[in-house]
């Protein structure tokens, strides 16, 4: 399994208040620090128009980051699609991959913030649909050099993209669908591959079954049903100091940008704004960021490696701990799983 991490959307909250300019600066350290600890990938996140200073521009702050590291990936986590136009987007990903040397992974979700869609003149009730499109676009787009699409709200004949990117057939594109039952079957269905949202681990097998019977249904090759996860950890010494450090957590970031923005998300699609905090999904939330020892967390994270899941994006204020102690429990649980199940 490979371990992606990074500084989130250098998004800032009331109880913890940064400067622009630092934030910006420490997106490079942040990158090198990371590379040194061993992480596979560094991830830069996107909204718009907030108050908080939420990185606006995922490929542009990586592009920063591709001369100042040599081995660490490059992912976007999520370039929000449906607001781009979808050429524009493979020029800017083709010229990112060069700069990096191929290290480019295209995180690619469909947003949900009325307030971007408005901002930047963009119809948020076909975002699902235009970003299947439009990521089957950047496939052909970034792996031919000539391609024709003709879909319900895009069309191209005979079009090119340069420069060309330097990973064939094209740099990975991973389809960041939410943690719903509906988000699954829409990746599963499309043949691509699926980064779920935070999500307790019992959710996360249902939407991964889902994804993969989706998958299966619309006969798509297993091979291509591939598998990533977000995942918050809370680390420490005893249980109830993991706990009590998530209650920390909520109360610095999570209750204003979980509740406030319409991140939740019922099964019928719909986005809630400024429910209770004792809400039922949001509870589900809460019990998504796990909360353990180090050596409960990489038994957390050999159950999902166990659903097949390739990659987690480990968000956590705690990575050099993570580093230094979970990462080895992790590896010496799978390595020893390994070893019996095949003697």
């Amino acid at each position: 399994m490979e371990f992606w991490s990074g500084i989130g959307g250098l998004a800032k909250s009331r109880a913890a208040p940064r400067s622009l300019a630092l934030d910006y600066a420490q997106l490079v350290d942040s990158a090198q620090a990371l590379e040194e600890m061993g992480f596979d990938a560094f991830s830069a996140s996107e909204h718009h128009f907030t108050y908080d200073g939420f990185c606006p521009a995922p490929l542009v702050a990586l592009a920063g980051l591709a001369l100042s590291t040599r081995r660490i990936k490059l992912v976007t986590g999520a370039l929000l699609l449906p607001l781009y136009d979808p050429l524009r987007i493979a020029e800017d990903a083709a010229t990112l991959d060069r700069l990096s040397g191929g290290r480019l992974i295209l995180g690619l979700g469909m947003g949900y913030r009325p307030l971007e869609f408005d901002g930047l003149a963009s119809e948020k009730k076909t975002r699902g649909k235009r970003l299947v499109e439009m990521i089957e676009l950047l496939r052909l787009a970034l792996s031919q050099e000539r391609f024709t699409f003709r879909g319900e709200h895009y069309c191209f004949e005979n079009a090119a993209v340069w420069p060309r990117p330097v990973q064939k057939p094209h740099p990975p594109l991973w389809f960041c669908g939410g943690n719903t039952k509906r988000a699954a079957q829409r990746a599963g269905s499309a043949g691509l591959p699926y980064w779920l949202a935070t999500c307790t681990y019992e959710r996360a097998a249902e939407c991964v079954q889902a994804y993969r019977d989706a998958g299966r249904e619309a006969g798509i090759p297993p091979e291509r049903l591939r598998v990533a996860v977000f995942k918050d950890f809370c680390i420490a010494a005893t249980r109830e100091q993991a706990l009590a450090l998530r209650e920390k957590v909520l109360h610095a970031f999570y209750d204003e940008h979980i509740l406030g923005f319409g991140y939740l998300v019922d099964e019928a699609g719909r986005h809630l704004y400024n429910p209770p905090r004792t809400h039922p999904l949001y509870a589900q939330f809460v019990e998504s960021i796990f909360a353990g020892t180090p050596e409960m967390v990489a038994a957390e994270i050999e159950r999902y490696e166990r659903l097949g899941v390739e990659a987690m994006f480990v968000a956590t204020g705690q990575k050099e701990l993570f580093a230094r102690e979970v990462l080895p429990a992790f590896r010496k649980r799978s390595a020893d799983r390994r070893a019996t199940n095949n003697p």
